[in-house]
């Protein structure tokens, strides 16, 4: 969940500090006060692109600091292992905006990339806007949604597994059909081949040589330095000679508790440096400068660095080239058994995936029934009794999403026909649409904080309300932060934000003050009435409030 948000020097917002709870939170205020912009600061901890528009008027750099705290599970560890940085259950995330349009992040006090952000945002937090709601009208989006709600990856992988495998194989063959099969060209394949063929490097074999082959171009150097050492270390009146003589005359004087401490001390000390000491002279007498091999290395790193600037920078650049040249070789040598091994792999990997993707088809079909029933029950709570939801299966050749397209459809009144969602609903009718959707989607995803950004757009009276319930519902189960302009919705939180924008010599600024008792009656009477707070809309406030 989000625990803390800190906004500084952000559009219209000067300074903000708000602390956030677990249940639904409502933030209301007049147009323009600054919610949604509320809602952009955390998109930002998200991996929103930045620019310099975002930095307030005159300011150096805007920041935004969130604190989250989540449960520990495989796929948020396995994203963080995928930024480099160890999982902790509270996270924080502090982004700096400067003037010039870059930005830094920071994760737990560790640099991050923007990248790096959107890995682990889809584990913080949900925001869904009112863009969002769009999304829906496109179909593409539709086989991703039904998906997400089935959340069934050993179908998928076992799919794609066969699917790409079919894909590899088609390639492969193209490749073979395509490629210049005279002599010519086989003999310039041979000769590359030949250059690699016995090649039997690592890249740390190649770090050893050229470790190796420093050490003999410095050897000189080196045997200088390590005699000089050895003479102020280990002759007559070297280092160890000179702290033996010195112990041997605190001997008499350990006895005595002042300096028995510092005695042994002293003496552990001397035996760890000449153990210090002989390991480095033992380094040293490993060392020999033999032109003979100083030679045989750099012809062996010359012959490498020709290959790597030819094939790849790395052997396994240069083996993958050397297994393609084989294959290229073995094609043309026989190539029509090839053709005839690689068809016959092609039908087993199409019979294999089609197989895996008409078990993928049937569980979406179960599952889509399901969904269709689920997403009935919540339009009609959000009183959209009339309509009805279905979606539309379609068989496709194979593709990475199988062989299903899938359309959601809708008939929003008695009667009328299916048609695609685009093609029938209002703005109010979609968002509700959207709404249901979203619900039941929601629990099958592991984020803890969902934010909606006034997902009641065109809906007033008991619709607002039915919103403002499932939003409470939902909060039961996870963290809601909800912005909106109807009273309907904002009396169902539990908890109740209100922003108020303020101009003062030419500058606008945005303050945020959570409202208790009668401080959310009056907010609630203002949502209802306007500045002027009457006493009746107080009246209605607490009416709303109590009910």
């Amino acid at each position: 969940m989000l625990k803390s948000l800190y906004i500084s020097s952000f559009v219209i917002i000067d300074e903000m500090q708000v602390d956030f709870h677990e249940g639904m939170s409502v933030l209301t205020g007049e147009t323009g006060a600054g919610k949604s912009i509320i809602i952009d600061a955390i998109g930002q901890l998200c991996g929103q692109r930045s620019s310099a528009q975002l930095v307030r008027q005159g300011q150096e750099k805007a920041i935004i600091e969130g604190i989250f705290e989540i449960d520990e599970n495989d796929e948020v560890v396995k994203a963080f292992e995928e930024i480099g940085l160890d999982f902790d259950n509270d996270i924080i995330i502090h982004k700096e905006i400067h003037a010039n349009g870059k930005s830094n992040i920071k994760v737990n006090y560790h640099p991050v990339t923007n990248a790096a952000l959107k890995i682990i945002a889809p584990y913080l937090i949900h925001i869904h806007s009112q863009f969002e709601t769009q999304t829906i009208f496109s179909i593409k989006n539709h086989l991703t949604i039904l998906d997400r709600y089935i959340a069934d990856d050993y179908l998928k992988d076992d799919y794609l597994q066969y699917y790409r495998k079919y894909r590899e194989t088609l390639k492969k063959i193209k490749d073979i059909n395509e490629v210049d099969m005279s002599d010519e060209r086989i003999e310039y394949y041979q000769s590359q081949y030949d250059e690699l063929k016995d090649l039997e490097y690592s890249d740390e074999d190649i770090e050893n040589l050229e470790h190796e082959v420093e050490i003999m171009k410095n050897y000189e150097k080196l045997n200088a330095h390590i005699r000089q050492f050895d003479h102020l270390v280990n002759d007559n009146h070297g280092v160890l000679e000179q702290l033996q003589s010195a112990i041997d005359e605190l001997d008499s004087v350990k006895e005595y508790d002042d300096f028995k401490e510092d005695y042994n001390q002293l003496y552990n000390t001397y035996y760890s440096l000449s153990d210090i000491v002989g390991s480095i002279m033992q380094s040293y007498e490993g060392i020999d400068f033999d032109e003979y091999r100083f030679n045989e290395i750099n012809e062996e790193l010359f012959q490498i660095q020709r290959l790597q600037r030819k094939y790849g920078y790395s052997m396994k650049a240069i083996y993958k080239a050397r297994d393609e040249l084989k294959e290229k070789i073995d094609a043309s040598l026989h190539r029509d058994e090839m053709l005839e091994e690689l068809e016959r792999e092609k039908e087993k990997y199409y019979k294999l995936a089609y197989d895996a993707a008409t078990s993928w088809h049937q569980k979406r079909q179960e599952c889509a029934l399901e969904f269709e029933k689920r997403i009935q029950q919540q339009l009609t709570d959000l009183y959209l009794d009339k309509a009805r939801f279905h979606i539309a299966f379609e068989e496709t050749d194979l593709s990475k999403d199988g062989m299903d397209k899938v359309v959601f459809t809708v008939s929003m009144n008695a009667g009328q026909a299916f048609t695609p969602l685009n093609e029938s609903a209002s703005g109010g009718e979609i968002s509700r649409v959207m709404l249901a959707i979203k619900i039941i989607t929601l629990n099958q995803m592991s984020v803890d904080t969902v934010i909606f950004d006034e997902v009641d757009t065109g809906v007033s009276g008991k619709v607002a309300d039915a919103i403002g319930q499932k939003m409470k519902m939902l909060s039961a189960d996870k963290q809601v932060i909800c912005i909106t302009h109807l009273p309907q919705v904002a009396v169902h939180a539990t908890h109740h934000y209100a922003l108020h924008k303020e101009s003062e010599d030419n500058e606008t600024y945005t303050s945020i003050q959570e409202v208790k008792g009668e401080e959310r009656v009056s907010e609630i009477a203002k949502m209802l009435s306007g500045d002027s707070i009457t006493e009746e809309a107080l009246n209605n406030a607490r009416s709303l409030l109590n009910h």
